[in-house]
């Protein structure tokens, strides 16, 4: 049975001779009953407040239980992130290698073809210089045959007379080398 202010200000008492002051006996339960009012109003009050406070922890919770899912989902999406930038860094470097190969295979080619144009063109140095060479001695023999026809042509010299001296002659310029095949150029 619950005991209410009202319940204690209410309580009869018999009476006998030799009893309490009722004046006394009623302050006391007077004042008994506002106290007992005041206990069960802080209590409600704080019923209501606790009520308060679990509905609080109650949103912390919820909000908790959201920030664990968010950071996994957030744990799990970096995780596939890194996953997936290692991946693709693994094929932008797996294709800069084909590239860096196809590059490399790309110039050795060149190379190769530029070494064969060297080596064609060389070769067509060298058989034109042997040519030009064979020209040339032709046409030197030539001119000793054709000079040993012909006899020195005479120079008159300024006082009337004819000079028949080597002076009279041109020179001939010095003719290259021809038949190491060292040279590069030819100058005419």
């Amino acid at each position: 049975m619950r005991i209410t202010p009202l319940d204690i200000r209410k309580q009869p008492f018999r009476k006998t001779l030799m009893g309490f002051d009722p004046d006394e006996v009623n302050s006391f339960l007077e004042m008994v009953a506002g106290e007992f009012e005041s206990l069960i109003r802080q209590n409600n009050d704080l019923a209501t407040e606790l009520k308060v406070i679990n509905g609080k922890l109650e949103d912390y919770v919820k909000i908790e239980k959201t920030l664990n899912q968010t950071l996994l989902t957030a744990q799990k999406a970096t995780d596939e992130a890194r996953v997936n930038a290692q991946k693709e860094a693994e094929l932008i470097i797996k294709d800069a290698q084909i590239r860096a190969q196809t590059f490399e295979d790309d110039a050795r080619r060149r190379v190769n073809k530029l070494e064969g144009e060297l080596i064609s063109l060389r070769n067509q140095r060298d058989s034109f210089l042997s040519r030009f060479h064979a020209v040339l001695k032709a046409q030197m023999d030539l001119l000793e045959t054709i000079g040993g026809d012909l006899q020195e042509p005479k120079r008159e010299k300024k006082d009337g007379s004819s000079d028949t001296s080597e002076e009279t002659m041109e020179e001939i310029p010095p003719q290259p080398d021809f038949s190491s095949g060292d040279t590069d150029e030819v100058v005419i």
